[in-house]
Formats: C-alpha cells, structure tokens, sequence
C-alpha cells in the first residue's frame, strides 16, 4: 500500500513539471507553423500581384505597339500627300529663281573686261545649273538624290576646273613664248572634263529611266546642257594649250 502511494505521487510530480513544457514547445510548434503559413501566404501574395503587374504591362503595351506603327504610317501617306500637293507650285517658283539668279549674275559683267567676260559668264552659267539641279531634287521622284549627288561632284570639280584654268590664263609672257603652256596644269584639266563628262553621262542615264514632269524634265535637261557646253569649252582650251610648246618645244 505504501509502495503504491509512492509512485502515485512521483507520477503526480512528473506530470505537474512535464505539462508546462508539453505546452510550451506545443506552442512554439504552433506559432511556427502560423509563421511557415503566413510566409507562404506571402510568398503566394508576392507572386500574384507579380503576375498580375506583369499581366497588366503585357496588355499595356500591347496596344501601343500595335497602334505606333499604324499612326506612323498615316503620317507619312498624309506628308507624301502634301508633298505631292506642293509639286505643281514648286517648279513654278523654282523656274521664277532661276530668272531672277540669272538677271543678277548677268548685271555683275557690266563692270569687267571684255577679255574676262566670256569666262566669267560660262562659269556663273555653270554654277546657276548646279544651284538649279539642287532645287529640284524634291521634284525629280526617285532619282533626285543621285542628282543632286552629282550636281554637287560636278560643282567641285567645276571649283578645281577654274584654278587650273587661272593658271594657264595667268602664265607668263615670256616663259611661254620660250617654253610653251602650261601643259602640267592643261592635263589636269584634261582630266577633270573627262570626269565631268562621265557625271553628265550618269545624268543622262538617270533621265532616262526616270518618269518624270514634262517641265521637270525640260528644265533638268536645259541645266544639263549648260554643263555639257562649259565642258566641252575647257577640252579646247587643255587642247591648245597643251599644243603650245613655245620656241624651245619647237626646236626639239
């Protein structure tokens, strides 16, 4: 009886301490697995509203890409249109300068030298052509950059063309009447028509196949001659000059 009573009330004392502990660590389970929840929850949450804001940037984006290049398109059908509208006033008012230009460079020969006249109109005529073919370029359909392209070569060759051309003018009395022209600068010129000549075929060509307005076609043609004209003028001044060997040339 007494040995009964004994482990009865060991038990009682084991359980007393025990049940605190059981409950603690029972609570700890618990609140950890709320916590492992919530973070999951979270974690969850995080990844929706992530999907859903990517969700929503896809279909935010969708319609201005869809949209851009259709309203980029209306654009430049709408800017076409009006350049297109433009055209049948342009060349009128390009025709208009190039009177006008022409009027005024003529006024500046009335000062110089009959000698000098000559030249100097060839030149101005050269550079009016070019000037011309410039502004026309928005009139000349798809090969208005080749021309102007080549406009722009013709009238930088056309600059190298008039030194080399002042220094056969310019050379000296007596050296030529001994040593004859000045063949190093008349080859050089010789070089440069030959290369303007090929620019002026190239802009035949590009006439050629190009659908172009009557006028248009006119005036770009007229311009063209007027280059052609001066090139053939600087052959037959290379040519003679190169042909005037002087007195010394003469004797060997």
């Amino acid at each position: 009886m007494k040995r009964s009573t004994v482990i009865l009330i060991v038990m009682l004392c084991l359980t007393t301490f025990a049940l605190p502990v059981i409950a603690e660590k029972e609570d700890q389970g618990i609140h950890a697995d709320i916590t492992i929840a919530a973070a999951r929850t979270q974690s969850a949450s995080s990844g929706e509203q992530e999907k859903k804001q990517g969700d929503d940037d896809t279909v935010s984006l969708t319609p201005t890409t869809f949209k851009t290049p259709e309203a980029e398109r209306q654009r430049t059908e709408a800017e076409i249109e009006e350049r297109n509208r433009m055209r049948a006033r342009t060349i009128a008012e390009v025709q208009d300068d190039h009177n006008r230009n022409h009027e005024s460079l003529n006024a500046t020969l009335k000062n110089i030298s009959s000698e000098q006249r000559e030249r100097i109109r060839n030149e101005n005529e050269v550079r009016l052509a070019v000037h011309t073919l410039l502004e026309m370029e928005d009139l000349s359909g798809g090969i208005g950059r080749n021309v102007s392209a080549i406009a722009r070569e013709f009238n930088n060759s056309a600059r190298s063309s008039q030194a080399f051309e002042d220094r056969i003018q310019n050379r000296n009395t007596i050296i030529r009447l001994f040593f004859g022209g000045d063949h190093d600068a008349a080859r050089e010129l010789a070089n440069l028509t030959v290369q303007n000549q090929v620019r002026i075929q190239e802009l035949h060509q590009l006439m050629s196949t190009a659908t172009l307005d009557p006028e248009v076609r006119t005036m770009m043609e007229e311009q063209v001659r007027i280059m052609e004209k001066e090139q053939e003028r600087l052959e037959q001044l290379s040519k003679r000059e190169q042909e005037d060997r002087g007195f010394f040339g003469w004797l060997g």
